[in-house]
């Protein structure tokens, strides 16, 4: 009689820049939960190496942004596509999970999934706000797609997209930060003071457009708003020596706070939030405080998107995607100005019904996507190899 061979599971996954390793970090740690001998293997980063994850490729490698920086390295991105799908249907793993990063990871499932390989992708291209004919690319390619915004589950359900709404990684973390109180802290042992939390960014170009209209508004502000601190979390020190630069050029005296710092920590310490659109207005709903949102694109790309009706969502902040309302002000392109957000967070200051009003809604959205995602997308995952979607 011959011996039964347990073969281990094997799961492939691609991440291509910082938050999708923390998904994937996750994603894995629940996974082994499941299928305890499971081998990993594909393209990640510092995190899921950290739980056992063997990466054939520096991710650094898939973390370029900006056209022209993904045109300059395209046939490396192109080889490396090619040569890791040749890997995966030599390893014939038992699911391909692409972690966010369309443009790398759709074109890889439609193959894979062609291929007969069971295919996943977490984090749902935006779709819904732009390049709406993307959608192709997500019909006949997956198994799952994990969802991790309740209306991104609802958009799918006309579709032919397998989509399924996991809740968010994020609201998990930060629903244990406040449980353990951590917001109570204030920056400040004078009651009287304001504390305003602006963050115009993290890359060179975001900073290069916000950051001067975001220390006018401050200053603006401190003309109305008594003993006014300002806090500015900094991802990186690259990232604070271009604000630092704006700051010492502009002439503009604030109670300034700049630190290299996990932006949640300086949230939770604030009465205001000015924040450039992005995930950092989901972590500023998620501690539930009031904002205004600005963002500004570059003329030029501002001239594509207006040219050719690009954006297709009525609201660019979280908040106001998951409500489908206008909770927070928000102001694009043009509309940012110091004087515009200055009057608004005075409004928000002088308004405390309003603001009240506000956080509570923002702790209902809260609770509505705090769900274990890392658990749920195991789940789903888990019924993907077993055949059961």
């Amino acid at each position: 009689m011959s011996a039964v061979i347990n073969t281990p599971i094997k799961i492939m996954m691609v991440a291509g820049e910082h938050s999708g390793d923390i998904l994937a970090a996750g994603l894995i740690k629940r996974l082994r939960e499941i299928y305890p001998n499971a081998v990993f293997l594909g393209i990640g980063g510092q995190r899921m190496k950290a739980e056992g994850f063997e990466s054939l490729y520096p991710m650094s490698k898939l973390s370029v942004f900006g056209l022209f920086e993904v045109l300059k390295h395209l046939p490396e991105l192109l080889r490396i596509r090619k040569n890791l799908k040749q890997r995966i249907m030599a390893e014939q793993p038992d699911v391909f999970i692409g972690i966010d990063a369309p443009d790398f990871n759709l074109k890889l499932e439609r193959d894979l999934f062609k291929k007969g390989i069971k295919t996943v992708h977490y984090v749902s291209p935006t779709v819904w706000a732009w390049r709406p004919k993307r959608i192709k690319k997500l019909i006949g390619s997956l198994n799952a797609l994990l969802c991790i915004f309740p209306f991104e589950e609802t958009y799918f359900e006309q579709t032919e997209v397998p989509a399924f709404f996991i809740g968010h990684p994020l609201a998990d973390e930060y629903s244990q930060l406040l449980m353990s109180k951590a917001s109570d802290d204030k920056a400040h042992s004078n009651p009287e003071t304001t504390v305003l939390t602006m963050m115009p960014g993290s890359r060179h170009g975001e900073l290069n457009r916000h950051s001067l209209i975001f220390l006018r508004a401050a200053e603006i502000c401190a003309r109305s708003i008594p003993h006014l601190k300002v806090l500015v979390p900094m991802p990186d020190q690259s990232a604070a020596d271009v604000f630092c630069a704006i700051y010492n050029e502009s002439a503009i005296e604030l109670d300034l706070d700049i630190q290299l710092m996990s932006s949640s920590k300086m949230i939770a310490q604030s009465d205001l939030v000015l924040v450039a659109s992005g995930t950092a207005t989901l972590e500023v709903m998620l501690l539930n405080k009031p904002m205004v949102v600005a963002y500004k694109l570059s003329p030029l790309t501002t001239w594509v998107f207006k040219t050719f009706d690009l954006l297709k969502a009525s609201f660019v902040s979280m908040p106001n995607l998951i409500a489908n309302k206008p909770l927070v002000k928000e102001f694009l392109h043009e509309k940012v100005t110091a004087e515009a957000l200055a009057e608004e967070l005075i409004r928000l200051h002088n308004n405390k019904s309003s603001t009240q009003s506000l956080v509570a809604e923002f702790k209902e959205m809260s609770r509505s996507i705090t769900r274990d995602a890392d658990k749920q997308a195991a789940n789903i995952v888990s019924r993907v190899i077993s055949g059961e979607i």
